[in-house]
């Protein structure tokens, strides 16, 4: 019991830390030509694509997509092992507009967050909507739909046989020996 009241006590008479505000999502100070050219530069090494996510800080379904995107029931490894993910702050539609029109993106509050897949040249391979995942008569966004989307637009797998047949040819060429490193990503 005395433990209860001192328990009670101290909350009361010590300073609470102040709450700390969540953590930005769509970094407001970023030069987004410098975020995306990385991500397409990692995503050419790697061999995925990117996604880039158009959105604002300040707008309830930009972070209702990212809430169900970040959930399990959209599979995480989208976001590891098949796409680079960079988010754009487009601000009060002020901010980035000339940008995201060279990706083809019309840019409208009803239609945030807007997603472009880019391969790994850079170069525009799906717009839309995010808003186009929530099924008519509902309010929240699908994570079936999202998956579907970011399987129809992954990359292309890469053709195992023909690399390695090509490397052999090629290390035979040059009297060099083939290296081969089987893995996975679980």
């Amino acid at each position: 019991m005395l433990l209860q009241v001192l328990t009670v006590l101290l909350a009361v008479w010590l300073p609470q830390a102040p709450a700390q505000a969540p953590a930005k999502t769509y970094n407001e100070a970023a030069d987004a030509k410098q975020v995306i050219a990385p991500a397409v530069k990692s995503a050419a090494t790697d061999d995925i694509r990117v996604l880039i996510n158009w959105g604002a800080n300040d707008d309830d379904a930009c972070a209702k997509y990212i809430a169900v995107q970040g959930s399990r029931d959209v599979p995480p490894a989208f976001f590891s092992d098949e796409y680079r993910q960079v988010y754009v702050n487009v601000g009060h539609l002020d901010k980035n507009l000339v940008l995201a029109k060279a990706y083809g993106v019309t840019l409208e509050e009803a239609r945030l967050p807007m997603l472009t897949v880019l391969d790994r040249n850079g170069n525009v391979v799906a717009n839309v909507s995010a808003r186009d995942f929530i099924p008519a008569g509902t309010t929240t966004f699908s994570a079936p739909l999202i998956s579907t989307f970011l399987k129809t637009h992954q990359a292309p797998q890469p053709n195992d046989t023909a690399n390695f047949e090509n490397a052999v040819k090629q290390a035979k060429k040059d009297g060099k020996t083939v290296f081969v490193w089987f893995s996975a990503p679980w």
